[in-house]
């Protein structure tokens, strides 16, 4: 008896910390975005400067904008969940808005917000973003 308690324990804790990781990441992911660079197919782009005009705003409970400069070009929701990538990568927490049925593999990492294509796509790439 004692060792199935333990091993519900274990199991317990482990489901624990991976749901408090997708609920720090959400927190972390709240704030006005801008693009910084596009590394992937077709064509790595140069460092964009600040205030370039490409911007996403990510706020509490969900909601979630993309603006051209400003001029709102999408407003709707999104949503912050595991799932298993075709091939291993450092992270399986995608972000997905009701503005497609694409989604991208989030994290923040050196203050820096990433969006990436799953590993399957042949034609994917990485949009890296600055706090604004």
């Amino acid at each position: 008896m004692n060792k199935i308690t333990f091993l519900f324990l274990l199991v317990l804790v482990f489901a624990c910390k991976k749901y408090n990781e997708v609920k720090t990441l959400e927190n972390e992911i709240v704030g006005t975005w801008g693009l910084e660079k596009f590394v992937g197919y077709p064509f790595n782009q140069p460092i964009l400067p600040p205030g370039n005009g490409s911007i996403i705003v990510i706020g509490e409970g969900g909601l979630f904008e993309r603006k051209q400069h400003d001029t709102l070009v999408f407003r709707g929701r999104y949503s912050v969940r595991r799932k298993k990538d075709c091939h291993e990568r450092d992270n399986d927490i995608i972000f997905s808005t009701t503005e497609s049925s694409s989604y991208s593999y989030v994290k923040i990492s050196d203050g820096k917000l990433s969006l990436s294509t799953p590993n399957c796509y042949a034609d994917g790439g990485t949009a890296y973003y600055r706090r604004l």
